[in-house]
């Protein structure tokens, strides 16, 4: 059985249910649906609490740091004891895209690692072209940390190795060139995730389709090869570390 450890179910273009049979039928027992705003990290929580097999986390995503306010993170505060909420994110921040100056996006980042602290929620951190800020606001956290979609060398992955953070590794981790693909073997991995961030990053197999819970089996196979493991023996190390870092109730 594998774990879909980062996924956002109400982006995909089939509804929850049939998403998740898709799933299950590929292999996939289990999924974490993310939150990026408020009203996305209801639904979610909405979701989790009636759909089989469905996580969620509440979070206020870096791209949506100039509009949030203070009742927003008291909203996220109510909805993560939510049943089937596990954990706060995605949050972090972006200077890929800059939508938001840092200093809104750091403003944001700040108030959320508060309150994972408060909630003793384990966190999910979306970082792009800004690892060392990211890291730098983490020293704050005292809670598990995920970085999602992680990407990164060998300077990267140690600093996040000697921190016991978890990395979450999507479909990009297949393409050629990935500098991430090449230091897979100096992670730790008893830390590693897989995931899809569907409907985003198709691993290399499905590239140019539309991604889905169902295809975490080929990052999967992709992390297995370069680890020299078999598929069932990355299956169980994923879905153990996914149970541990989220507290998911499966037996691995």
């Amino acid at each position: 059985m594998l774990v879909d450890s980062h996924t956002h179910l109400l982006r995909l273009k089939v509804e929850p249910e049939e998403a998740m049979r898709e799933a299950a039928e590929a292999g996939v027992g289990a999924v974490v649906n993310v939150g990026t705003d408020v009203e996305d990290s209801r639904r979610g929580a909405e979701i989790a609490a009636v759909v089989p097999n469905v996580y969620s986390s509440v979070g206020i995503h870096p791209h949506n740091a100039g509009t949030y306010t203070a009742s927003d993170l008291e909203a996220l505060a109510e909805l993560s004891e939510s049943p089937g909420v596990v954990a706060l994110g995605e949050v972090g921040l972006d200077y890929y895209r800059g939508d938001w100056s840092g200093e809104i996006q750091r403003a944001l980042f700040e108030d959320a690692i508060s309150l994972a602290n408060d909630t003793r929620l384990p966190l999910i951190i979306h970082s792009r072209q800004a690892f060392a800020d990211t890291m730098a606001a983490l020293g704050r956290a005292r809670v598990p940390v995920v970085l999602h979609c992680f990407e990164g060398g060998d300077r990267e992955v140690r600093e996040v190795r000697e921190r016991g953070y978890y990395v979450g590794l999507a479909g990009n981790v297949t393409y050629e060139g990935s500098e991430t693909a090449r230091v897979l073997r100096l992670m730790d991995a008893d830390r590693i995730l897989v995931e899809t961030d569907a409907p985003y990053l198709s691993p290399q197999p499905m590239r140019g389709k539309e991604n889905a819970p169902k295809n975490v089996v080929y990052t999967a196979a992709f992390v297995a090869e370069r680890l020299g493991l078999d598929d069932e023996e990355v299956a169980t190390l994923t879905t153990r570390n996914a149970r541990n870092f989220y507290g998911l109730p499966l037996e691995v």
